[in-house]
């Protein structure tokens, strides 16, 4: 919402702010709103937009200056929305993961099975410490974690420690 009041503010002399957003998948935080346009003429669409798309973690704001002339409801449907699928096709998309860091410690011998199964799951090695052993710092995905853990410790026969 903080994004929102900045382009408010931005464009104090504008008739209309509307905007959607969706912060997670399915029906977990998203919102509409029309800002004074017919209900369902503006957030909506923008949020079709955004499903459309398959986006999450976005706030897309529409901002509309009075032209003069009517659109009428089908008018701003198509304003709204069209508006929202130019400005996604014109931005970059970003994918943005949450990991999480784990540290293993494991033989010589084991790093390379380590390594691909690191790999096979979109995790990646960070750091490596080599000495009697080999310390390894991996940023996994969240919800690869547990995955990763199982899949380690068959891979080294239980050889692979965690330190964290």
């Amino acid at each position: 919402m903080a994004f929102v009041r900045s382009i408010r503010e931005q464009y104090p002399d504008a008739g209309h702010h509307c905007f959607a957003y969706r912060l997670g998948a399915g029906d977990d935080g998203f919102r509409v709103h029309d800002d004074g346009e017919p209900g369902g003429t503006a957030g909506q669409p923008i949020l079709n937009h955004i499903d459309g798309a398959a986006l999450t973690n976005i706030v897309i704001v529409v901002t509309r200056y009075f032209g003069g002339t009517k659109l009428g409801k089908g008018g701003l449907i198509r304003a709204y929305g069209g508006t929202a699928g130019v400005a996604i096709a014109a931005g970059e998309i970003l994918e943005v993961r949450e990991m999480q860091s784990v540290l293993v410690r494991c033989e010589y011998s084991d790093q390379g099975t380590i390594e691909g199964v690191v790999r096979s799951v979109g995790a990646t090695v960070t750091a490596s410490r080599f000495s009697t052993d080999v310390t390894l710092t991996i940023a996994v995905p969240t919800e690869h974690v547990f995955d990763v853990q199982t899949r380690l410790t068959n891979a080294t026969a239980g050889r692979v420690v965690w330190l964290t």
